[in-house]
């Protein structure tokens, strides 16, 4: 692959930033200003290891904070050139602590988006843990462990699923930590996925 590599230092992408790639770093840099541990997952992540697919949003998983401090980002979001093309921003905290996913997207614009959302479950809860760094030319954003991204998408099984985790196995084989990989297989209950995932 060349242009794509798992380090020590995380996922290096050398390549120049696209919009996908400045929406994730611009709204990491406001999170990270809040002290808001936040971790990109899903997609994003498999586009970022060179998938080409379209995707009109980036999912990313933060912290589960007090109804002030959404309320502050708020409106530094919104000072920053940010809205919610599905739902008004100041309606964030609602809906976050509601299970609910919000949309911020730079002003006027509906795609690209980040959908934002409290984590849900212990997976979810271990992707912000465990996060990694993902660089992509000069920035830098946390993207979920590998292991754990690849045996999510065999438990979500739809097509683009499957073949997002079929695509990071396949370029980050022998990188990823195996023992790991097979222990979130595991407590997912996607033996069988995994099986036929090796065997591509």
């Amino acid at each position: 692959m060349g242009g794509i590599e798992l380090t020590d230092r995380g996922l290096i992408v050398d390549r120049v930033p696209n919009r996908l790639d400045e929406l994730a770093a611009g709204f990491s840099e406001t999170l990270s200003r809040f002290d808001i541990e936040h971790v990109f997952v899903a997609g994003y992540v498999a586009i970022l290891a060179g998938r080409s697919r379209s995707t009109e949003d980036i999912d990313v998983f933060i912290e589960r904070c007090s109804a002030e401090q959404i309320d502050d980002l708020v409106t530094e979001l919104e000072a920053s050139g940010y809205w919610g093309p599905a739902m008004p921003l100041s309606e964030m905290y609602d809906n976050l602590a509601n299970g609910t996913n919000i949309w911020v997207a730079p002003d006027g614009e509906m795609a690209p988006h980040v959908e934002v959302k409290f984590p849900g479950d212990e997976f979810d809860e271990a992707s912000l843990r465990n996060a990694i760094d993902a660089h992509v030319g000069d920035e830098t954003v946390p993207i979920g462990p590998l292991e754990l991204q690849i045996a999510y998408k065999l438990s979500l099984g739809g097509r683009t699923d499957l073949e997002d985790a079929a695509h990071l196995y396949t370029v980050f084989g022998e990188s990823l930590s195996t023992a790991r990989l097979e222990s979130w297989v595991e407590r997912l209950d996607v033996e069988d996925r995994y099986e036929r995932l090796k065997s591509i």
